[in-house]
């Protein structure tokens, strides 16, 4: 029974959600575009309103991890918005989180790393929160390109060194945010980009613009280290603090084999890792405290 209902809820596309979807039919800033956004927030003399957008981006969530019939679909979402971390309150993050949350956590959830990574790449919300718009070719900044290894891909013990982030900070000088026409959409500026020639984790880079980091984020994504370190976080994060190491390897491979297919992935964690760990199972977060009161009602 259990394998059955883990089939269907990784095949999430195929089950009816029309009722919570119709819950969410009021929340009309969840299908706008970051410029629509920021147009009903800004008050003109009176400045933004930064909580109408935001608001109703965590009553959806709320909403859907609490009616959804899509609950691994839903789970996954909390664990990529963990693992691709933005904080709402800095700068513009109070609109772009809305277009992040729809266009690069929720449309690839269940969908492939690799989409999911290079989605984050180029997410307005991503670049401002971790200041790649200030990452120009006079003064570089590191932030994006640290995280995109140590939290995103790679992991902190994944085998990078300082001058791979330095290196890779320089691939990304120019990735930037629009802020006139079509404000809050990604832009690449040629003109502040370094054009110099880069070497990252032994790959030598020729000028090539937004092909650059482009052609890193491609190796990164299926680097063996990214496989052990996003497996891991899985497993721990489904089946236990300390999960078994066969299992890890297991799910590992099958990342490698698939090109990084979460499907496949999660297949391999749930229905091998549940008869491993049954007693250590990690079904709760806070949150899930609550929406199982509430389904006690």
């Amino acid at each position: 029974m259990i394998k059955n209902y883990i089939e269907e809820q990784l095949n999430f596309e195929t089950i009816d959600d029309l009722a919570c979807n119709l819950q969410l039919s009021t929340f009309d800033t969840l299908n706008m575009e970051a410029n629509e956004l920021e147009g009903i927030s800004n008050q003109l003399f009176d400045g933004y309103d930064r909580e109408k957008v935001p608001n109703e981006l965590r009553q959806a969530t709320f909403l859907r991890q609490l009616y959804s019939k899509r609950q691994l679909y839903e789970v996954m979402v909390e664990f990529w918005s963990d693992h691709f971390n933005i904080f709402m309150d800095k700068e513009k993050e109070f609109f772009l989180k809305t277009v992040d949350d729809r266009e690069v956590i929720r449309k690839h959830a269940l969908g492939n790393f690799r989409d999911l990574v290079w989605a984050s790449a180029h997410s307005p919300a991503m670049m401002i929160y971790l200041d790649n718009q200030a990452n120009e070719k006079s003064h570089p900044n590191e932030n994006y390109a640290r995280e995109l290894m140590e939290l995103h891909t790679l992991g902190v013990d994944g085998g990078y060194s300082q001058k791979d982030v330095m290196e890779l900070a320089r691939c990304l000088t120019g990735w930037n945010v629009k802020e006139h026409f079509w404000l809050g959409d990604f832009v690449f500026k040629e003109d502040i980009h370094d054009t110099g020639e880069k070497n990252v984790l032994g790959l030598s880079i020729q000028s090539s613009g937004i092909k650059e980091a482009e052609q890193v984020i491609e190796m990164l994504v299926m680097h063996p280290s990214t496989a052990k370190f996003i497996c891991t976080k899985l497993a721990r994060r489904f089946i236990a603090d300390n999960p078994p190491q066969q299992l890890i390897e297991k799910a590992a491979q099958t990342f490698l084999n698939t090109n990084g297919d979460i499907k496949s992935v999660l297949s391999v964690i749930l229905l091998d890792g549940l008869p491993l760990a049954q007693r250590q199972i990690q079904t709760s977060r806070q949150f899930s405290f609550v929406r199982a009161a509430y389904a006690q009602r």
